[in-house]
């Protein structure tokens, strides 16, 4: 791995979705570890990233020792919070993924090793975010997914699809453009008036709806009609050539009208052949139509193209456990 330069920000804690503090504090993160106003934390403890707009999650090891100042700001039992400034929080995310997936990588080979089972270790370089991507426990398939940016690449660990852009939409969990949005909210009582404003990072079909309800609220004072007719032409604008009838498809698939989806769906996959998240969006539209069998066809399809497609995955393991729970054949 090529060294890079430490990379020099400043932070405040979150807890329940609010900054701690007034002032920021300094940070720092190298190749081995994430220093915070003098706490360390070393990447082999940091298990997963995430980010939206200037908070930056870090899912920690059970098994990390912290002091009593950073166990304070832990959240859901493993979750810390950061708001960052002065460094954007993706370079931030990929500095950390790109040393922390190469120390658990590394960590795997190992075990693999002391074993006598090394040659089943394999792992491969993302070449959007850098991060090492395990597949030792996945069989050979067209694609890759990277679990730390998202993105989806081909045999040739070329960009396909880049997650930094295209990936799940935490809202209604369809592989679609994700972008961030800011909702506008004005509130006039009388003698009192006020206004609130919320980002949100969805897809352009849950974007569509967040902006018409919006611009529903708002009608009546007016003051917010402008941000929310702009949500909506950002939303129905500013997508790749090739992928423009995406969200059309996505909206039929959540309201189960899967054979008018397919027919979008399946031109897509004329250009993006056997592209998991496709048939990942086209399963679920087969499963909101109560179409199971079918549903559970395009999963296994996914996975054929993706063994390691995370998101397909989840939706599998989710439709055992209600088929187990109901005993219904999945």
């Amino acid at each position: 791995m090529e060294p890079a330069n430490d990379l020099s920000f400043k932070f405040r804690f979150v807890k329940g979705g609010q900054g701690q503090g007034l002032l920021s504090k300094k940070a720092s993160a190298s190749d081995t570890e994430l220093d915070l106003d003098g706490e360390r934390i070393a990447y082999e403890d940091i298990l997963d990233t995430t980010s939206r707009g200037n908070r930056l999650a870090l899912n920690l090891s059970p098994s990390v020792i912290l002091s009593q100042k950073i166990l304070k700001q832990i959240q859901d039992g493993s979750y810390l919070v950061l708001e960052v400034h002065q460094v954007k929080t993706l370079e931030l995310e990929k500095h950390i993924d790109r040393y922390s997936s190469a120390v658990a990588a590394e960590r795997h080979r190992q075990e693999l090793s002391a074993a006598g089972k090394q040659d089943l270790f394999r792992a491969v370089t993302c070449p959007n975010c850098g991060a090492t991507v395990d597949l030792s426990d996945f069989a050979q398939t067209t694609y890759v997914y990277c679990r730390f940016c998202e993105s989806i690449l081909d045999r040739n660990q070329q960009v396909v699809s880049n997650g930094d852009r295209y990936r799940i939409c935490g809202e209604c969990g369809m592989y679609d453009q994700i972008r961030q949005y800011t909702i506008f909210d004005f509130y006039f009582l009388v003698v009192v008036y006020a206004w609130r404003t919320s980002q949100r990072f969805v897809c352009d079909t849950c974007a569509s709806r967040l902006g018409r309800n919006a611009l529903l609220r708002n009608l009546i004072f007016l003051l917010g009609v402008p941000s929310a007719i702009y949500m909506l032409i950002k939303a129905n604008s500013g997508r790749a050539p090739a992928l423009q009838m995406l969200a059309k498809a996505n909206k039929l698939a959540l309201a189960g009208k899967f054979t008018e989806a397919n027919a979008i769906y399946d031109k897509l996959l004329q250009r993006f052949p056997d592209h998991p998240g496709f048939l990942l969006n086209q399963g679920i539209g087969h499963l909101n139509g109560q179409d199971v069998p079918t549903g559970s066809a395009y999963l296994a399809r996914s996975l054929k193209a993706c063994s390691n497609y995370l998101p397909t995955l989840r939706v599998a393991q989710r439709l055992r456990q209600v088929a187990s729970e109901t005993n219904v054949p999945s």
